[in-house]
């Protein structure tokens, strides 16, 4: 009985100190990212050609290949303010599938499965989403996140 109670305590102690790691460690990356999308010396402007279009969990996905430019992913997601405004700028109606266009976004990848956020968007000549404006909805929403 005495070797049951101590195995339930390490248990519990491992439990309780993996916690703690995992909260330490996400607000760090959280800090990391904050800091990472307030300086704007980190955003490029890349162009590619839309591969599949989605929305989910109230963000926009855009799907992207032969990308040019500084950007090596291949997914990008709008988010808060940014995706209201391409969408109230007509994104679902402008955008579509095999469309050349040009983007802003930091390339960056913080941990595995992490989509870029986009802060600028440009569809056939037309700018759906200024940097400027995207660069500060982006942190607004991250500082809330």
């Amino acid at each position: 009985m005495k070797k049951f109670f101590i195995i339930i305590s390490i248990l519990i102690i491992s439990i309780l100190v993996l916690s703690l790691s995992l909260i330490t460690f996400s607000s760090c990356e959280a800090k990391e990212m904050r800091e990472y999308y307030s300086d704007k010396d980190n955003y490029v402007i890349a162009t590619g050609t839309v591969t599949h279009i989605k929305y989910s969990n109230g963000e926009l996905y855009i799907g992207l290949s032969r990308v040019e430019g500084p950007a090596y992913n291949n997914t990008y997601k709008f988010v808060g303010e940014n995706l209201t405004i391409v969408r109230d700028n007509g994104i679902g109606n402008k955008l579509k599938l095999g469309d050349r266009i040009e983007f802003v976004t930091a390339p960056v990848s913080f941990g595995d499965g992490y989509t870029p956020y986009l802060v600028g968007i440009t569809i056939n000549g037309e700018k759906l989403l200024e940097f400027d404006e995207g660069f500060v909805n982006l942190n607004k929403w991250l500082e809330e996140e």
